[in-house]
């Protein structure tokens, strides 16, 4: 396919973008509260899939059952140095209290607030803290399974977090992504665990630093397995129908949730809409899935989907495009997306050519129904555009994890005015070109170039903290022949370009290039094996020899130091493995 083609089909779907449908979902949505496993989500559900039969749109409803913690309540009552009560709320997955106050002492411990979206799943727990067992820990920031849980490994009571703003934001505490398993059904939090605003949390934090502070609360969860809806669109290109790009998004809120998610609904909505209304020009389908459980199940949804549909997601799957807090209010800026380190180019050029602006990818954080790392399917569009960091600090906003960077994430507050249709309508242009392009390109546009460059930019850092104690020279040297065989790979496919998607020359190409990612991303974004699910806890790069970053914290010779060794080694084992078998597709 040319240029001048692609350039014009690319036209003739932006032309057709309309926010009839769009602001018709906001207004709907505006009267749901999308609680997982409530009325109000299959309400919400059904609006969608009403529009879906009208236009003929081939669909299914799948209704399994997931695992979900629903948070309805919570109370805390100082008892001394003084009586007061404050209001409080409960994320999802602490441990239920019922009727049963829990009480203890309040003890401050500072680990600080965000200062971006990338330490917002962090952990700050400070060192030499003394005995905390059986305290209750006030600290800053939001309930993340990371603090939880080593807070709890300390013997903690309970936990309570300062909310960086006037508002409590919503969350889950517990680090299980998706539905349980045999190895990991044990994690679920040991604690209950609390969140306050930052007025009553300074409060509290002043009352501790001057007096023995001791109070008592009560949490009240629903947790349970809960029949949610699934839907799962498939929309057949015209030339190799069994491949399909994924694009993906969660139906469930918090509160009427219209910046997270309900703009993605309305997104994937219009874009199902002219993606079959044009199925004609798709060369690949075009799969979309709309989530529940993503914020009482961490994940539940798109891990239930993983689970049910793995193999045909590692055989088929092109690429997979998450579609989350699209359109928000003053979000002008693609300069703090995520995406893989293989689609930087092609994200960087599909955001330029659709709405002529410069954009940024990050390494996509362990968030966002990302629930394909495992498989190993390329990723990208981990949330959307976002307020430039200007327009931040003027106003005075803290990091938060969707709706654009405004402040009304997770909280009753995110309502009809977050949304921007001018807004939703640019994000819709990056979208749709974004996910046609995967679609239709004769060639797959993943450059894994670009990965072999940050596998070697990491391997130096863990090589510059090791120093002298561990050697990272062979996986460097096999890092660097691998860039050397990419190169040569991707300059020889070049020519196919201009050929047709079933020439099988191109099915060949096209088959290595799935391989490579089967084989590199796990490796770069996963501990454990092909169709089971890390945890909540962020994964570093080329997990298996991150480790290196801890010689500093060792003595020498120490038996600690000695198993340090022992891992890297095993670590790097596997690390060169997975890069021999990409070199070996190349040959």
């Amino acid at each position: 396919m040319t240029n001048a083609t692609t350039n014009a089909l690319e036209k003739i779907l932006l032309d057709e973008i309309s926010t009839e449908v769009p602001q018709a979902v906001l207004e709907r949505f505006s009267t749901l509260v999308r609680e997982s496993g409530s009325e109000d989500e299959k309400i919400a559900a059904r609006f969608l899939t009403d529009y879906l039969d009208n236009w003929g749109v081939p669909h299914k409803v799948h209704q399994p059952d997931l695992y979900l913690s629903v948070p309805k309540s919570a109370q805390l009552k100082v008892t001394s140095p003084i009586e007061k009560e404050f209001r409080v709320k409960t994320p999802a997955f602490s441990v239920i209290t019922g009727d049963q106050a829990v009480s203890g002492e309040l003890v401050y411990i500072s680990t600080g607030y965000a200062k971006g979206i990338n330490d917002i799943f962090g952990t700050k727990v400070p060192e030499n803290i003394g005995n905390m067992e059986g305290k209750i820990i006030l600290t800053e920031g939001y309930p993340m399974p990371g603090k939880v849980q080593e807070f709890a490994e300390m013997g903690v009571n309970a936990m309570i977090f300062i909310s960086p703003g006037n508002n409590i934001h919503e969350g889950i505490c517990t680090t299980i992504w998706g539905a349980p398993d045999l190895d990991n059904m044990n994690n679920e939090p040991k604690i209950p665990v609390l969140a306050i605003n930052k007025p009553d949390g300074e409060e509290l934090k002043n009352l501790s630093k001057n007096d023995k502070v001791t109070l008592e609360f009560k949490t009240f969860l629903e947790k349970g397995w809960f029949t949610c809806p699934v839907i799962d669109i498939f929309i057949e290109g015209t030339e190799e129908p069994e491949k399909y790009v994924l694009l993906h998004g969660h139906i469930d809120s918090w509160h009427e949730g219209i910046g997270d998610n309900a703009t993605g609904n309305a997104s994937l909505l219009e874009m199902a809409r002219i993606f079959y209304k044009h199925r004609d020009k798709l060369k690949r389908s075009i799969r979309i899935a709309v989530w529940p459980g993503h914020s009482t199940g961490r994940y539940a949804g798109s891990t239930w989907f993983v689970d049910q549909f793995g193999l045909d997601l590692d055989k088929n799957c092109i690429a997979q495009v998450n579609c989350d807090s699209p359109g928000c209010r003053w979000a002008t800026s693609y300069e703090y997306m995520m995406w893989m380190s293989e689609v930087d180019e092609f994200c960087s050029s599909v955001v330029k050519d659709a709405v002529d602006q410069p954009a940024k990818g990050t390494r996509p954080l362990r968030a966002g129904d990302y629930s394909f790392n495992n498989i190993g399917i390329t990723s990208f569009f981990m949330l959307s555009s976002s307020i430039p960091e200007d327009v931040l600090k003027e106003k005075g906003y803290y990091p938060v994890g969707g709706c654009g960077a405004n402040i009304e994430w997770h909280t009753e507050e995110d309502l009809m005015h977050v949304a921007d249709m001018d807004i939703l309508v640019k994000d819709l242009k990056v979208y749709i070109t974004g996910v046609l392009r995967a679609a239709n390109t004769t060639v797959h546009p993943f450059n894994f170039v670009g990965t072999a460059e940050e596998f070697d930019k990491t391997i130096r850092a863990y090589q510059d903290a090791a120093s002298e104690h561990f050697d990272f020279t062979p996986a460097l040297e096999e890092t660097a022949a691998l860039r050397q065989d990419l190169i040569s790979f991707y300059e020889k496919v070049d020519i196919l370009k201009d050929q047709g998607i079933s020439e099988p020359e191109v099915k060949k190409v096209n088959e290595i290039i799935e391989k490579l990612a089967r084989i590199m991303i796990p490796i770069n974004f996963a501990k454990k094996g092909k169709f089971w699910h890390d945890s909540a806890l962020n994964v570093p790069a080329l997990p298996d020899i991150a480790p290196a970053l801890n010689f500093n914290q060792l003595q020498e010779g120490s038996h600690e130091y000695r198993v340090l060794r022992t891992h890297l080694t095993r670590g790097q084992n596997r690390v060169i493995w997975a890069l021999q078998q990409a070199r070996e597709l190349l040959v």
